[in-house]
């Protein structure tokens, strides 16, 4: 009997052992998975977001009279979108600035500023009577400081300091922006 107590206590750790790696297992697996889901990148968010604040900064420079478009064309003229960087603007934030405005203002994004100017005319206007924007980072930092430039000829160039937050769902200016010297899209494209 001794020998059989010793062998069924030394068998059922074993047992249980056995019967509780697939319960083991599952729980390590649903834990796993619901860590990697709640840390993962949401790079949709972030996309989103700075897609947003791009979309507010291209809606206050057309609703500029400054940079209004001649009244007597027929259609609105090309918004040319160049990244300030480091880097270019992701294809995601892209399409989501594209379609906001569409079908209503033609955004371009180029990768070479030379794609949004007619070099030969003099002062390298922006092609179709069109204005080329420049777009820098979006910080994650908030508020968010997003530099822009505007050109339209080589000689007329300005630049702007954007600070925005989001309340809600939505990404709104906090104050207006603040004039600041143009810096990258002066001088040879």
């Amino acid at each position: 009997m001794a020998a059989s107590a010793s062998r069924a206590t030394w068998n059922y750790p074993d047992r249980m052992f056995r019967r509780a790696t697939p319960c083991r297992a599952a729980v390590v697996i649903l834990l796993c998975g619901a860590l990697l889901a709640g840390c993962g990148d949401d790079n949709g968010s972030r996309d989103s977001a700075v897609a947003d604040a791009y979309i507010v900064v291209v809606e206050w420079v057309l609703a500029e009279s400054e940079f209004a478009p001649d009244p007597a064309l027929d259609e609105m003229p090309p918004v040319y979108v160049e990244s300030l960087g480091p880097g270019e603007i992701d294809l995601d934030v892209q399409v989501e600035v594209v379609h906001h405005f569409e079908p209503a203002v033609d955004i371009r994004f180029v990768d070479i500023r030379t794609e949004a100017l007619d070099e030969s005319e003099v002062g390298a206007p922006v092609r179709d009577g069109g204005l080329l924007l420049g777009l820098g980072p979006v910080p994650v930092a908030r508020p968010i400081d997003i530099r822009a430039e505007v050109y339209q000829t080589s000689d007329r160039v300005v630049g702007y300091r954007f600070r925005l937050v989001r309340s809600g769902q939505t990404m709104v200016l906090i104050e207006q922006p603040e004039p600041v010297e143009p810096e990258s899209l002066v001088g040879e494209p």
